[in-house]
């Protein structure tokens, strides 16, 4: 869009284009050099000067930055983060945020003795505000940002910069897509499946996927319940007779995983990321609606459809309540963990538990206890002391608890295939029950810093869970994947949808496992028999002792034994027929009305343009 060009520009005039043109594009940068066009379209034109002429409430900011912020020597807080506090300012008072660079000139209005530095490692470096601090007082408040957290830095000298936390937006996503959903040509069909119309289905329902997250990254969550209302009610006729098949559900619910894995990793990329609280809202309000949304959404849809996107929303709706909690939790957790003279007093009563007491009654709780677990228990133990000692950061917790569950559950459930959840189990009952007697012993004995460990021990279990329920998931994935390639066995075909490795060592909402430095491996042993066989479909699982991360997206692997196509894999009987009953179509109610009127196509409405 270009700008209209005014004969006689006044100041007012000027500052408004000025203003039009920063919105316009946050990649582009415009000099003082740049041509300007006349406005093909007079609304548009119309909307953005009405949108540039809105009072800013300047004073207002003003005002709210001399409540939330102080001058503090040594303290520096990302740009990025401040502005997140800004927009959630100007949403709570229903006023019209101005861009990062304007506000970064009213800051200075305010302070006018801050400085703008570059900080972090090369290739991750951010700028940050150096000598602006958080008020104790303000809902911002994060004793990383605050005069406190330059008072404990110049004293112990153990804080990293590239661990600050930093305020999230889902809007640094913007332009985010999709990995790649399964390709027709790799799937095995039935011969009553026409391929032309699953390819078809496939392409309709990327482009409806990718307008959700679009619509999730603007944080417009109110309109994911049209788009879904609008393609599964608008979907047309000839397409209805193939969502009953088997294949195309399988589709749905690979997809549907895709998706998801994407949303989550775009709202919440860590657990350790300090979210907006009027963000942290909308999206528990998002889990708690989406579930509702579907059942209007999918109404007279065949069974199995309807039972494959219920299952995938529900567990999803569960992981993002689980992040979000955990995410508060972990901010509360920092806080204590940071402060040298809390985990002095932590480690001290750590030492005084009675271990051998508590060691016997969590064996004697579990099924089918063995000597590798008392020596799980004791390295545990002393893996926790170490951190506790070295007063490590809350990130070095998190990679122990990723590392904990990759010993004690992936790697044992590596050696037998579809044994992930009694696994899972077995392990969750032996760290409940440890940890629960754990704070018993110290409620017993009046230990100074039970509020402290009681406050942890609450992290670490929403995490471990965490942990698990996206294992789960994931499982769930893959079974759907090997459903939809129609695979009968797993020694001829393999294909698992896996995650993406990316380089930055931060912990990331997807568990990263990997094994400690200073630990070895102990496993926890199946509870069926001693000697179990390794499963095919795990045969090449690679682990590594170096710190890796993951970052949300879904890939796929085909992997062909002998060079044998994917087509002479065996077929997957429907599990109902290809069609719809004619009673489903017969007394379909169409949301729009004027769909046969063009000869069955879908209204432009149905997939709603960006």
């Amino acid at each position: 869009m270009h700008c209209g060009l005014l004969e006689e520009p006044d100041m007012d005039s000027t500052e408004s284009w000025i203003e039009r043109c920063l919105n316009e594009s946050e990649n582009k940068r415009y000099s003082s050099h740049t041509s300007l066009g006349n406005v093909s379209n007079d609304e548009n034109e119309e909307k953005e000067n009405n949108r540039a002429s809105k009072p800013h409430s300047t004073p207002a900011t003003l005002q709210w930055l001399e409540e939330n912020y102080e001058i503090a020597e040594g303290v520096c807080i990302p740009r990025s983060a401040l502005y997140m506090h800004y927009l959630d300012f100007c949403e709570k008072n229903d006023t019209q945020p101005v861009n990062a660079a304007s506000f970064g000139k009213i800051i200075r209005q305010q302070f006018p003795q801050l400085t703008t530095r570059r900080l972090g490692t090369r290739g991750q470096s951010k700028y940050h505000y150096y000598g602006i601090a958080v008020k104790e007082s303000s809902q911002y408040y994060d004793v990383m940002y605050s005069k406190k957290g330059a008072a404990w830095v110049s004293e112990t000298g153990k804080k990293e910069v590239s661990k600050q936390t930093v305020a999230y937006s889902p809007r640094s996503k913007l332009g985010t897509l999709l990995p790649e959903f399964p390709n027709v040509k790799d799937l095995n069909l039935p011969a009553s499946l026409p391929e032309e119309k699953v390819s078809t289905f496939i392409m309709m329902y990327r482009t409806h996927c990718q307008r959700i997250l679009d619509t999730v990254i603007r944080a417009n969550f109110d309109e994911v319940q049209s788009f879904l209302l609008h393609f599964w009610q608008g979907m047309p006729p000839h397409m209805l007779p193939v969502l009953g098949s088997s294949t195309v559900v399988n589709i749905v619910g690979v997809c549907d995983s895709i998706l998801y894995k994407a949303i989550s990793g775009v709202l919440m990329p860590t657990v350790l990321q300090a979210l907006p609280d009027s963000l942290t809202q909308v999206i528990r309000k998002f889990a708690k609606q989406l579930d509702e949304w579907l059942k209007v959404a999918l109404h007279d849809l065949p069974e199995n459809l309807r039972n494959i996107k219920f299952e995938l929303s529900r567990r999803f709706s569960q992981i993002l309540r689980r992040q979000t909690s955990l995410n508060h939790l972990c901010q509360a957790s920092r806080t204590v963990i940071h402060s040298a003279d809390i985990t002095f007093q932590m480690l001290e009563d750590w030492r005084n538990v009675d271990l051998n007491s508590i060691t016997k009654q969590t064996l004697y709780t579990m099924e089918d206890s063995r000597d590798e677990h008392r020596k799980l228990i004791i390295q545990l133990y002393q893996e926790f002391d170490h951190l506790l000692e070295d007063q490590s950061p809350i990130e070095s917790y998190i990679e122990w608890l990723d590392t904990m569950v990759d010993r004690c559950v992936v790697k044992v459930a590596a050696k037998r295939q579809g044994s992930l959840k009694k696994v899972a189990q077995q392990f969750l009952l032996m760290w409940s029950c440890f940890g629960t007697r754990v704070i018993r012993d110290m409620t017993l004995h009046s230990a100074p810093s039970f509020g402290s460990f009681h406050l942890i021990h609450l992290m670490f279990d929403d995490y471990v869970l965490y942990l698990l329920e996206s294992l789960h998931c994931q499982e769930r994935a893959n079974e759907l994947m090997r459903a939809m390639k129609g695979e009968g066995s797993t020694a001829e075909v393999r294909e698992e949808i896996v995650l993406t490795e990316a380089t930055p060592p931060t912990p990331s909402p997807v568990p990263s496992f990997s094994p400690a430095k200073s630990a070895t491996s102990v496993e926890v042993p199946p509870p069926s028999s001693p000697v179990s066989h390794p499963s095919p479909e795990y045969t090449g699982l690679s682990t590594t002792g170096a710190m890796q991360s993951y970052t949300w997206s879904l890939t796929y692997t085909v992997t062909t034994a002998a060079g044998s196509p994917a087509e002479n894999s065996q077929q997957l009987p429907c599990m109902r027929s290809t069609h719809v009953p004619p009673s489903s179509v017969t007394h379909r109610i169409p949301v729009y009305p004027h769909r046969e009127e063009h000869g069955g196509r879908p209204p432009s409405s149905s997939f709603p343009r960006r």
